[in-house]
């Protein structure tokens, strides 16, 4: 499970960097909101870093969680949905990304190793 939710990641981080509405992705509209651009990317790269790591701990599992967790609640919401239905491919990469890597860092928290 810990790959998976590292690819999630992966696929998630170069979302960001792929059309996300008109032809421009995240990456072209960070200067708009740049603390929220540099956070999204984090919040994919943390996961990804620990997904590709040698040993999963529970700590990392949750750490995970909370990523996922953050684009979901706070930076998505509700626009998840229309992330992955309406978007260009950017933004279903990252909708998709968030929702899947979610569902399985809570699921590799089963199979941690302390």
């Amino acid at each position: 499970m810990k790959r998976t939710f590292g690819l999630f990641a992966l696929l998630g981080f170069l979302g960001c960097f792929l059309p996300l509405a008109f032809g421009l992705s995240l990456f072209d509209f960070r200067h708009g909101d740049t603390t929220g651009f540099y956070l999204i990317l984090a919040a994919f790269a943390v996961p990804m870093v620990i997904g590709f790591s040698d040993k999963l701990t529970s700590l990392g599992s949750l750490i995970a969680i909370g990523c996922f967790g953050y684009l979901l609640v706070w930076r998505f919401g509700f626009d998840t949905w229309d992330l992955i239905i309406h978007a260009e491919s950017g933004g279903k990469a990252m909708g998709f990304a968030a929702l899947a890597g979610f569902v399985t860092s809570v699921l590799s928290l089963a199979e941690a190793k302390d």
